[in-house]
């Protein structure tokens, strides 16, 4: 009687340590399998932001060569540097903030091509005149982006 008893008690014991095996196995294969989607999270947001400061200092070049016009210029970074917004100051940047509230209304690439002479001409000209009146500020604003992103990386 007393060795079946023994024997009960150490199946038990075996079975219950069989049985808190496996569960810290399934928690610590959850926990492996966690840290690597935030792993693969934290990859994939720093290779965003590594090709959204690339894109930067490639179109703050190209303002500071003139290969691009300021309103263009103005309107790209500010997309980019929304996408950045939660590493800078929020309005860092007003004048280009400004230039692109100011062309939202503007038809883009498809749209623009299917404008007809007399509205592209209407809007070339309202983008000239933005051109004039916010390109200095622009360019120093650009400046200051570019300096910005040569300190973070």
């Amino acid at each position: 009687m007393i060795y079946f008893a023994i024997a009960t008690g150490c199946l038990f014991v075996i079975a219950l340590s069989v049985f808190i095996y496996r569960t810290l196995s399934v928690a610590k294969d959850k926990k492996i399998a966690q840290q690597q989607i935030v792993q693969q999270h934290i990859d994939e947001h720093r290779e965003r932001q590594e090709y959204v400061s690339s894109s930067i200092n490639i179109i703050v070049k190209a303002l500071a060569t003139k290969q691009i016009e300021v309103v263009e210029a103005s309107i790209r970074l500010k997309v980019l540097v929304d996408q950045l917004r939660p590493n800078l100051p929020e309005n860092s940047f007003p004048v280009m903030e400004q230039v692109f509230l100011k062309t939202q209304h503007i038809p883009k690439l498809k749209a623009w091509k299917a404008l007809d002479k007399k509205q592209r001409k209407q809007f070339t000209k309202e983008m000239n005149l933005l051109e004039t009146e916010a390109s200095q500020a622009v360019r120093a604003e650009v400046i200051m982006l570019g300096e910005m992103m040569e300190q973070r990386g």
